[in-house]
């Protein structure tokens, strides 16, 4: 579904940037988590929040202490079962924490050679397909599908962050990423809190 080149400019990416890109589409994403855990009462928003805050203190204070390890254990039970619910929400809010655990594994993962920012990407975009589709109540080709605003929203929501990945790291330009990555509390399909 990625153009060759695209993918090309994530394998590229520094450490530091593959979590910078991962942790800012799990920020986007993290709307879609909120809202089915608020709705069905489940799942742990709060928790979710937290794990994505301490990912940005990692990546904007200097020689911050934050075991990983630990914290995806906090994380890995607030990731809902999809058998266990019978509405559509369950999956973009799955797909938020499918990227998140990236950013997670990124860190702490067991095969440093998996490239965690290919994977959030493909699940970011694969998350707007699906809820594309849910919505036509059909399979849409491809025209169709990248015909459709969401879907051009977030091609340019990914190479905004990857254009803002290409300066040098500091504070700033990781509050810059985050600040983007908020998207005015409006998530990758959509779905805002306000």
């Amino acid at each position: 579904m990625l153009e060759t080149n695209y993918e090309q400019q994530l394998l590229k990416l520094l450490p530091w940037q593959k979590v910078s890109f991962i942790t800012a589409l799990a920020e986007r994403s993290y709307p879609n988590y909120k809202l089915f855990s608020e709705a069905c009462e489940t799942g742990d928003a709060p928790q979710f929040r937290s794990s994505l805050d301490l990912f940005w203190e990692s990546l904007t204070v200097k020689n911050s202490k934050i075991n990983f390890a630990i914290q995806l254990d906090r994380f890995e039970p607030i990731i809902p079962n999809v058998d266990k619910f019978d509405v559509y929400g369950v999956y973009p809010a799955l797909d938020a924490c499918v990227i998140l655990n990236s950013a997670f594994n990124s860190l702490v993962g067991p095969d440093p050679d998996v490239n965690e920012a290919v994977n959030a990407s493909r699940v970011s975009i694969g998350t707007v397909a699906s809820y594309l589709e849910a919505l036509a109540g059909e399979e849409l080709d491809e025209d169709e599908m990248f015909a459709d605003e969401l879907m051009k929203e977030e091609f340019e929501f990914q190479q905004a962050i990857l254009d803002l990945l290409t300066v040098q790291k500091s504070p700033d330009s990781i509050k810059a990423i985050r600040q983007r990555a908020k998207n005015d509390g409006i998530s990758n399909i959509g779905i805002t809190l306000d």
